[in-house]
């Protein structure tokens, strides 16, 4: 049976977004300049297991919002965490119309392999995104100092590279792994999804 009417839409994005809010309430660890180790990332990843893409974007954008409105980090944390956490669930969209994926719907992502390499690629997207969007736009607005000031600071731009991609392939592992296990593991792909 199709679930994806329109009132199971709104109610499974309200539920969703509600869920990745909390989260973003939660006590995590933060790094200096605002990011942090936390789920809110999870339910966008978990929100595309389940619902597909359009689902995943409304509900990253409205936790956005959120973050945007009320987190201490504003403008910058709320964006920040859009800009890193979209390649999660924009890479395995793109992915899924590669020949080698026959069947156009997310219990193809239950493979391990699959899994695996879906996750490798995501994260060196969001790398790169976070890296190039944190050195020219969200660490020279929060410190308020200019890009080359960021990076003597780091000890040039492999290290600053390094920092980055070292908080944002954990939290890729933590996204990734978790809506995954949730997906498919704990099925909820087989009761709630809809694609």
């Amino acid at each position: 049976m199709y679930k994806r009417r329109l009132p199971y839409f709104i109610a499974s994005t309200a539920i969703l977004a509600t869920l990745s809010i909390i989260f973003d309430l939660l006590p995590t660890i933060r790094v200096p300049w605002g990011m942090k180790i936390d789920f809110v990332g999870t339910i966008w990843v978990l929100s595309f297991y389940l619902y597909g893409l359009s689902e995943a974007l409304l509900v990253s954008g409205i936790t956005s919002f959120y973050i945007i409105l009320f987190s201490p980090t504003g403008l910058v944390g709320g964006a920040m965490k859009f800009i890193a956490t979209i390649p999660m669930f924009l890479v395995p969209a793109g992915m899924i119309h590669l020949p080698f994926f026959s069947e156009k719907q997310s219990r193809k992502f239950n493979r391990l392999l699959v899994m695996i390499i879906v996750c490798i690629v995501a994260t060196v997207v969001r790398v790169a995104v976070a890296s190039l969007v944190n050195l020219y736009w969200a660490v020279p607005l929060w410190l308020g100092v200019p890009s080359d000031i960021v990076l003597q600071n780091y000890g040039g731009l492999l290290p600053f590279i390094a920092f980055v991609a070292g908080m944002n392939v954990l939290q890729s592992i933590v996204d990734s792994v978790v809506s995954w296990f949730l997906a498919f593991k704990v099925k909820l792909s087989e009761h709630f999804g809809t694609w």
